[in-house]
């Protein structure tokens, strides 16, 4: 399927396309359009995290576009579940504080942009940062969970344990669309 969302993505607008690429369809294409504009067409693709308009798949209730996406395709994912916190709090900039590691990803996200050529270099690029949040948040979670255990290993058996655990994101790839 075709996805649409604005150009020069930012939190939000990175942390969708890894998640429907990972989680929703493997097959994702992504259209970036020059915002403000007129908003995609359906011809164009399923329209994403546009400000101000009544799409389905956009900021609602309190929700960012990534908790609302996780809603309606109903991923079960814990940690999908637990990065959703995050991407919330980094793109919602009234709740930024509401997760001490969002003012690093916004941060990230705002650097990120002027790094690269367009929007699917963001993607690629992106989609590594998001694949790191979603082992780190299973790596708080491990840490947490057998603090007693690991405080007994050497650094390289807490490695070797906690690698053990981790469960790794879903592979994907950012297609650009075909001419």
């Amino acid at each position: 399927m075709r996805w649409v969302t604005r150009e020069h993505v930012h939190v939000d607008r990175v942390a969708c396309p890894w998640l429907i690429s990972k989680f929703i369809d493997k097959d994702a294409e992504f259209i970036f359009v020059p915002w403000p504009g007129p908003l995609p067409t359906p011809d164009m693709g399923i329209p994403f995290d546009f400000p101000g308009a009544d799409f389905e798949l956009g900021h609602k209730d309190n929700k960012c576009t990534f908790e609302v996406i996780i809603e309606k395709y109903g991923i079960d994912d814990p940690w999908v579940k637990e990065m959703a916190k995050i991407v919330h709090a980094a793109d919602v900039a009234a709740d930024i504080d509401k997760a001490p590691e969002a003012r690093g990803l916004e941060a990230i996200a705002a650097g990120a942009m002027y790094l690269v050529e367009d929007d699917y270099e963001a993607l690629e690029k992106g989609f590594f940062v998001y694949d790191a949040l979603y082992v780190y948040v299973q790596l708080k979670k491990i840490q947490e969970e057998y603090a007693e255990e690991l405080a007994k290993m050497d650094r390289r058996q807490r490695f070797e344990f906690i690698k053990s655990k981790i469960k790794l994101p879903p592979p994907a790839v950012v297609r650009r669309p075909k001419k």
